[in-house]
């Protein structure tokens, strides 16, 4: 009995097709030199449940971008991986033929990292959520981005935190640690983990945990992904969170130094109870500077507001989001009300940002000038903004994991945006000039989750004292160094 092919088959054979015409026409003319010949391509596509896509292909150009335009670079070849498999195939093939991997979940690496000159291993086709409620765990498979992963666990009374953006993966946001508006109630998003499933260059799948290879296990829960292999699974615990309150403050010019000076004394690493969680923004709409602090309480409209009373007393406060819900709900009204900031972006603008921790007290006054400063962009889309830290994340043990960042007040981020080399040069100087303005408040280390290709000695930013560990962890399950880029982490030595 005949069984007719799928449409998708079909597309998959005549790309194999394709693919084993042009190796008979590089056999036939002697090619020599490839890094990676068409018949090794053609049987690679051959054994994908996923795709492949190649420069000749018609969506190339898109397949090869990353979510910020100021990151161009041309892989040799593009594999969308469906599943485990796909993976070890592509490594297989990558070590065979001496292939320099990277590994993209949802394009979204602050400096490029997640695309190459080489192989782009592409897992945002791997999405799956599944909880176990009997183990109070969820299973999550690294392409799922927080839309999806959000949705899924919409209305189960479950929670685990997530960041405010709805396009960033699992994959590479986990293994940077993970900062949520419920991070200071159940911590960094790392810090939840149970278990990761990994794919080792060499071919072979571990597990990860605390009793199974509990090094690879510290490592990368804030070693950042690309550095040990490919993360296939990650297992969380889960809390319980029926719902939260969302809330937005707004303050005049004239008050807005004395909110900041508020928020930094009484709301970061004491003061305020873990269950409140916020974000303090610096942007401008409709052309004029705004100065707002919004975020979530895990819990009821009564305790927010008790929590928050001091804010809503600073002069010209105005309460802007009074709104309850799930979780994920809140995170989604978040994203765009009061405001969708930075105001007014053109499509295909590019990004450069920059951050730091601050770990000491500012004054008024010097809130006052970071402000001033701001309000000096040479352009509209500008944004500076406050990731508050205190409670759980602070309290979770330093040498717990790779993220090191514990006994801070905040990550103060700014973002800058330009259409043109012009314009970027112009906007990157004025960013170069808010860090040295805030360089004296800071701890000297970065947040790995927001990298930065111009840090001088960013092992020292993202990893400080736990750096030689990670050298070590790679020695063991890397020892070839397959896994690399600018800034991944090398091999203890000379």
């Amino acid at each position: 009995m005949a069984h007719r092919k799928s449409p998708a088959r079909i597309a998959k054979d005549a790309r194999i097709a394709r693919l084993r015409a042009l190796a008979t026409q590089q056999a036939a003319q002697n090619a020599t030199g490839a890094a990676l010949t068409w018949d090794a391509v053609a049987a690679l596509e051959a054994r994908l449940v996923g795709r492949i896509v190649l420069p000749t292909s018609p969506d190339y150009d898109t397949a090869r971008r990353e979510s910020n335009p100021a990151f161009q670079a041309y892989p040799e070849i593009i594999v969308y991986c469906a599943c485990e498999h796909d993976v070890l195939e592509c490594l297989a093939v990558a070590r065979a033929f001496n292939v320099w991997v990277a590994v993209r979940c949802g394009g979204h690496s602050t400096a490029g990292y997640s695309v190459n000159s080489g192989m782009v291993i592409d897992l945002s086709d791997m999405k799956g959520v599944v909880l176990d409620r009997p183990r109070e765990c969820v299973h999550v498979l690294p392409g799922t981005d927080f839309d999806h992963f959000n949705g899924a666990m919409n209305h189960t009374g479950w929670h685990v935190p997530t960041g405010a953006c709805g396009s960033v993966c699992v994959g590479g946001f986990v293994q940077g640690g993970g900062y949520g508006y419920t991070s200071r109630a159940f911590g960094i998003q790392s810090d939840l983990v149970e278990s990761l499933r990994v794919a080792l260059a060499d071919g072979s799948i571990v597990t990860a945990s605390a009793q199974e290879n509990p090094g690879l296990y510290w490592a990368m829960r804030g070693g950042t992904g690309g550095n040990f292999g490919v993360m296939l699974q990650v297992t969380y615990h889960m809390h319980r969170l029926e719902q939260v309150w969302a809330w937005s403050i707004s303050w005049d010019a004239a008050h807005a130094a004395e909110a900041l000076t508020t928020l930094q004394a009484r709301y970061m690493r004491t003061g305020a109870p873990d269950a409140l969680g916020y974000m303090m923004n610096l942007g401008f709409q409709g052309g004029q500077p705004v100065y707002m602090v919004q975020g979530m309480l895990c819990g009821t409209r009564d305790a927010g507001l008790k929590a928050i009373a001091e804010l809503l007393a600073i002069p010209g406060a105005q309460l802007l989001v009074d709104r309850s819900g799930t979780y994920p709900d809140m995170n989604l009204w978040l994203e765009d009300h009061p405001y969708t900031l930075p105001d007014g972006l053109p499509e295909h603008v590019a990004e450069t940002k920059a951050c730091g921790y601050i770990s000491t007290p500012l004054s008024k006054a010097d809130w006052q000038r970071i402000i001033d400063y701001f309000k000096t962009s040479p352009n509209p889309w500008s944004l500076a903004y406050l990731e508050p830290y205190g409670g759980a994340i602070n309290r979770y043990p330093e040498a717990g994991s790779a993220f090191i960042h514990r006994h801070v007040d905040a990550n103060l981020v700014a973002d800058v945006f330009w259409t043109d080399d012009t314009e970027r040069a112009r906007m990157e100087a004025w960013l170069d000039g808010f860090m040295n303005l805030v360089r004296p408040f800071l701890n000297g280390h970065v947040y790995q989750n927001y990298p930065d290709a111009r840090l001088e000695d960013f092992a020292h930013a993202y990893w400080g004292p736990a750096y030689p560990q990670l050298q070590q962890v790679k020695a063991q399950y890397d020892p070839g160094n397959f896994f690399h880029f600018q800034q991944s982490i090398r091999l203890p030595g000379p």
